[in-house]
């Protein structure tokens, strides 16, 4: 209803402006990264942890991609770069579920430090530049293509959401991370592998950090050391919005993906308004703060109305599994 309800405000508002083909186009194109990311994010928020360090992860994967075709001359063959990013990738995701399963660091203050860490690792790579000479034209083909005039980003965010749509509904793995969200201690009588289940989330939301990385070094054909840390806000706000609406009280696919749009609509019908740039940034904070309230609120009423564990998971991330 929010979400039709703002479509309806800015076409009756900004006629022959918002409702246009190019226009939400552009709308639904430039959510995808970000989206990807949103994805990632959810396993470990199902979970009961946080995961701040997405936003060093995707930065990386955008210096080293670009990094690898600049210092091969652009012979570096296309799959083999992918491949060493999403490896360099998955050791960042390692490092964070490391640091939160097995040396039982809090992961809020775990992910901060090593988001630090790869954002600085960046800096170095790059030597405080955007990398941009020898990026091959099929690898800005991977972020830029179209398939019938939508863009192939687009079709990168289906999948993957379908893939963790599934995962979190039709596998034991699904059921295992929303029981270890619910209380891991009420979990672990039951056979859940609460241990397990939150390190395998913390490579996830790297993999797809990554992912998110190497399709925005594509689509932009260059690679900026300082890209990811403004995908961190929007990717929460959409995650606890999303847990709030479809499945209430629990992180799910399709209210991330309504949540996404209803960020993605907002900020548009904004910048079509002409209003200041920080706004934005205004806009995305107070969608995050409400949909937190929200979650919580809706977290509190389930636990009422007796709602079985396993159907709910907490809206704010608990500390290092004990």
């Amino acid at each position: 209803m929010l979400l039709a309800g703002m479509i309806v405000l800015f076409a009756v508002t900004l006629p022959g402006k918002f409702l246009t083909y190019d226009n939400l186009i552009g709308v639904v194109s430039n959510q995808t990264i970000g989206g990807i990311v949103a994805l990632g994010l959810l396993l470990p928020l199902a979970a009961g942890v946080f995961d701040i360090s997405i936003g060093g992860v995707m930065t990386l994967a955008v210096v080293v991609v670009t990094w690898l075709f600049q210092t091969t001359g652009g012979d570096m063959p296309i799959p083999v770069a992918i491949l060493i990013t999403l490896l360099a990738g998955l050791c960042a995701g390692g490092i964070n579920a490391g640091l939160v399963v097995i040396a039982k660091v809090d992961p809020f203050i775990a992910t901060i430090g090593t988001s630090s860490v790869f954002l600085g690792l960046s800096e170095v790579i790059a030597n405080g530049e955007t990398i941009a000479k020898n990026i091959p034209h099929a690898f800005t083909t991977i972020g830029r293509a179209e398939i019938f005039e939508v863009p192939i980003t687009t079709v990168y965010l289906i999948v993957l959401a379908l893939i963790v749509w599934y995962v979190l509904d039709h596998t034991p793995f699904g059921r295992n991370l929303y029981a270890t969200g619910a209380g891991r201690e009420a979990a672990r009588p039951s056979g859940a592998p609460t241990s397990k289940v939150i390190f395998i989330t913390f490579l996830v939301s790297a993999l797809f950090a990554t992912i998110a990385g190497v399709v925005y070094g594509a689509r932009l054909g260059s690679g900026p050391p300082n890209t990811g840390a403004s995908y961190l806000l929007p990717a929460y706000a959409s995650a606890f919005l999303g847990s709030t609406m479809i499945k209430p009280g629990r992180f799910n696919v399709p209210g991330l993906i309504v949540a996404l749009f209803i960020v993605a609509v907002g900020i548009n019908g904004l910048q079509l308004y002409g209003i200041p740039f920080w706004v934005v940034d205004t806009y995305q904070g107070l969608v995050l703060i409400i949909a937190v309230v929200l979650a919580k609120t809706k977290t509190r009423n389930a636990k009422k109305g007796k709602a079985p564990a396993s159907d709910a998971a907490p809206p704010a991330a608990e500390g290092a599994p004990a």
